[in-house]
C-alpha cells in the first residue's frame, strides 16, 4: 500500500509539472536610436528601430504617426544564428527623417506586436534648429534684369508658384524589374515650415523608398524655384498596365511670400520658420502610368520568377559531424534586384538526410538608387547514416532585363564526412580474472537499533488514504491524462500556427472594433481609422496564411480567391474599398471625421459577417 501511495503522489506531482509547463515565453525586445541629438531644419537624421527574438522571423516595427517628420525607410539588415538548434534574429530597420518644424520635436513609442504582446521602444527627443546661412556670393547683374526677375518672381499665379511632377525612368518593364519614380515639389514662395509629404498608392506596383530627399534650385522661364526630389523604386507585380497615382504635398505658405530671386540666401528664405502668418495648400502631382511586360518564354526549370542580376554561393557548417547532429546549409543570393520577392531555390533530393524547413534572413541597400543586397536561405540538416555523403548541386535562375535572357546559376555539389553517433558507438566491456582491489574505509559509524518497532510516518499515512473510497484513486489518473492532452494540444498548436491564427482572426477582428469604436466616443476618429486599417491587414494576413509586412491588396485577393474559391466577387470587392479608404485615412488621418470613422466601423462588421460566412461555406 505503501507503494501505491508513492506511485500516486508522483503521478500528482508530475500531473502539476505538465499543467503547468507550457511553451517557454518567446523572446522579443525593441530598441530605437537616432545618430544625432540635433538636426538642422533643411537637413535629416537616421532613425535604426532593431527588433531581435528567438525565432526565425520577427515582427516589423509599426512606425507610429509623427506629422513633424517626413519619413522614409532607408534599408534593413538582418542577422540570423542557429546554434544547437536555438534560432535568434536581429533585424535593424532604418528610417531617414526629415524634421518639418523647429524647436522640440519628439519621436513617440515605437511599438512592435509579436501576436500576444505589444513592445515599445522609448520616446527620442530631437532639437530642430534653423538652418545655417551660406557664405555664397551673389552674381553680378544688372539693376533692370534683377527687377524683372523679381517682377516675374511676385506675379506668379498660384497654380505655378506651387506644383508637382512625377516621372519614370522608363515606361516599360518587366515584372519585378526596377523602375525609378521622382517625385519634385517646385516653390517659388517661402514656406513656414517644411512641406508634409502624403506618398501616392499604387496599382499593380509595389515600392520601396529611396532615401533621401534631394533639395536643389533651378529657374524655370525667368523664375527662380527651390525644388526638393523624393524618388522612390517602383517593381511591377504582373504583366498589364500599371500606376502611379497622385502623390500630395501639404505645405504652409507664407502670405508675405515676395523675395529677391537673386538673392544669395534664397535658398534659406524658404523657410520663415515661424515668421508671419501661412495659408495651407495642398497640392497634388500628376497620374503616371506604366506598362509591365510579360517575360519571355524559354525560362529554366529553377526560374521562380527573380528579376534583376545576382550572384550565388553556398556554404556547409560544420563539414565534419556526426548522425544525429545538425548542420547548416546556407545559401546566398547577392546582387540588384527586388531581394523581397525572391524565394528559395528548389531543393535537390537528400535522401540521406532529415531536411527541415528553411528560414531566411534579408539585407537591403539602397547605394545610388538602385535596390539590392543580399538574403541568405539556411537549412537544417541531420544526416541519417554515417560515410562521405553529398549535397547535390544547388541551381538558381533569374532574368537579366538589361541583357533580356535568363540566367541559372549553380554551386556544388558538396561532401561532408559524417561519423557515426554516440548511441551508435556506445560499447561495453567485461574484464575477467583481475585481483580484486583492496577496500580502503572511509568512515565508520555506530547505528543502534531500537526494539520498539515504530511504522514510518508514510506508512500511517497510506494506511488512511487506503480506506477511503476507491474512486478517489481515479483523481492522479484523470490529472496525467488530461496533462498529456494538453501537451499534445499544445504541440499540435506550435505545429500548426496558421490554423490556430486562421481560427482566431474572427475575435481578434472583433476586439479591434470595440477598441474603434471606444475611439469613435472620444470623438478620436484618427485613432479609430488606424485601429480599423491595422485589424483588417492582420484579419487577412491570418485567414491567407500570408505575412502582414508583405500583403498588399491585390496579393490579398489573390491569396484568399485561390484558398476560399467560393468567396465572391462582392465580397472581394469589398475588401477592395474598404482597404483603400483605410489606406487614405492612415496616411492622411486630418481627413478623418467622426461620420467617416462611423461609416467605415458599420461598414468593416458587415464585412466580417459577410466573410465568415464565405469562409465556411
Amino acid at each position: 500500500m505503501r507503494y501505491t501511495f508513492r506511485l500516486y503522489i508522483g503521478l500528482i506531482i508530475a500531473s502539476l509539472v505538465l499543467l503547468a509547463a507550457g511553451p517557454a515565453a518567446a523572446f522579443l525586445s525593441i530598441s530605437a536610436e537616432t545618430d544625432r541629438e540635433s538636426v538642422e531644419i533643411n537637413d535629416s537624421l537616421n532613425l535604426i528601430v532593431t527588433v531581435s527574438g528567438d525565432s526565425a522571423s520577427v515582427p516589423e516595427p509599426n512606425l507610429p504617426q509623427m506629422n513633424n517628420f517626413n519619413i522614409y525607410s532607408s534599408g534593413r539588415s538582418q542577422n540570423i544564428s542557429i546554434v544547437n538548434g536555438k534560432i535568434t534574429t536581429s533585424v535593424a530597420f532604418t528610417y531617414i527623417l526629415s524634421p518639418r518644424f523647429i524647436g522640440k520635436q519628439k519621436i513617440p513609442p515605437i511599438p512592435v506586436f509579436d501576436g500576444k504582446e505589444k513592445y515599445v521602444t522609448r520616446e527620442i527627443e530631437i532639437t530642430v534648429v534653423k538652418a545655417a546661412s551660406t557664405a555664397q556670393a551673389p552674381q553680378p547683374q544688372t539693376a533692370q534684369k534683377t527687377r524683372a526677375a523679381a517682377g516675374a518672381q511676385t506675379s506668379l499665379k498660384p497654380e505655378d508658384a506651387i506644383y508637382m511632377t512625377a516621372e519614370t525612368d522608363k515606361k516599360a518593364a518587366y515584372p519585378n524589374e526596377q523602375v525609378n519614380l521622382t517625385i519634385r515639389f517646385y516653390t517659388a514662395v517661402s514656406l513656414t515650415s517644411n512641406p508634409q509629404y502624403i506618398p501616392p498608392q499604387f496599382k499593380n506596383l509595389i515600392a520601396e523608398d529611396l532615401p533621401p530627399a534631394r533639395n536643389g534650385e533651378t529657374v524655370i522661364k525667368g523664375v527662380r524655384y527651390y525644388h526638393t526630389d523624393i524618388k522612390t523604386a517602383i517593381f511591377g507585380i504582373e504583366e498589364g498596365p500599371a500606376a502611379v497615382n497622385p502623390a500630395t504635398i501639404i505645405a504652409q505658405v507664407h502670405k508675405e511670400s515676395a523675395i529677391d530671386p537673386f538673392d544669395p540666401n534664397f535658398f534659406q528664405k524658404f523657410f520663415s520658420l515661424g515668421a508671419g502668418e501661412g495659408e495651407t495648400r495642398q497640392i497634388q502631382s500628376p497620374t503616371a502610368s506604366l506598362r509591365i511586360l510579360p517575360l519571355p518564354e524559354g525560362a529554366p526549370a529553377s526560374f521562380k520568377g527573380s528579376v534583376g542580376n545576382f550572384s550565388l554561393s553556398a556554404d556547409i557548417s560544420p563539414k565534419e559531424v556526426k548522425t544525429g547532429e545538425a548542420l547548416n546549409l546556407s545559401i546566398t543570393i547577392t546582387g540588384k534586384g527586388n531581394l523581397k520577392t525572391i524565394t528559395a531555390p528548389t531543393p535537390p533530393d537528400m535522401p540521406d538526410f532529415k531536411v527541415y524547413n528553411t528560414i531566411s534572413s534579408l539585407d537591403i541597400s539602397k547605394e545610388n538608387d538602385v535596390i539590392g543586397g543580399k538574403k541568405v536561405f539556411t537549412t537544417v540538416l541531420i544526416p541519417r547514416t554515417a560515410g562521405r555523403l553529398t549535397i547535390p548541386k544547388i541551381k538558381f535562375s533569374f532574368f537579366d532585363p538589361e541583357a533580356k535572357a535568363y540566367r541559372e546559376l549553380s554551386c556544388g555539389p558538396f561532401e561532408i564526412t559524417v561519423g557515426k553517433g554516440d548511441g551508435e558507438e556506445k560499447t561495453f566491456s567485461f574484464t575477467h580474472g583481475g585481483q580484486a582491489a583492496g577496500i580502503t574505509p572511509l568512515s565508520s559509524d555506530i547505528r543502534y537499533v531500537s526494539d520498539r518497532a515504530k511504522p514510518p510516518i508514510t506508512g500511517t499515512f497510506a494506511g488512511r488514504v487506503s480506506t477511503l473510497p476507491v474512486w478517489i484513486n481515479f483523481f492522479p489518473v484523470a490529472a496525467v491524462l488530461l496533462s498529456l492532452w494538453l501537451a499534445r494540444l499544445n504541440d499540435f498548436r506550435l505545429k500548426n500556427p496558421m490554423l490556430f491564427r486562421f481560427r482566431k482572426a474572427h475575435g481578434e477582428a472583433r476586439a479591434d472594433i470595440a477598441g474603434a469604436a471606444e475611439k469613435l466616443k472620444t470623438a478620436q476618429p484618427e485613432e479609430a481609422a488606424s485601429i480599423l486599417y491595422d485589424s483588417l491587414l492582420a484579419y487577412l494576413s491570418d485567414k491567407s496564411g500570408y505575412k502582414v509586412s508583405g500583403l498588399t491588396m491585390k496579393r490579398a485577393r489573390v491569396l484568399l480567391k485561390e484558398k476560399f474559391p467560393q468567396a465572391g466577387e462582392h465580397s472581394l470587392a469589398e475588401i477592395t474599398d474598404l482597404w483603400e479608404r483605410l489606406e487614405a485615412l492612415h496616411f492622411s488621418p486630418a481627413g478623418a471625421t467622426p461620420e467617416e470613422g462611423k461609416y467605415l466601423l458599420e461598414k468593416y462588421t458587415a464585412l466580417l459577417d459577410l466573410l465568415e460566412k464565405d469562409f465556411k461555406k
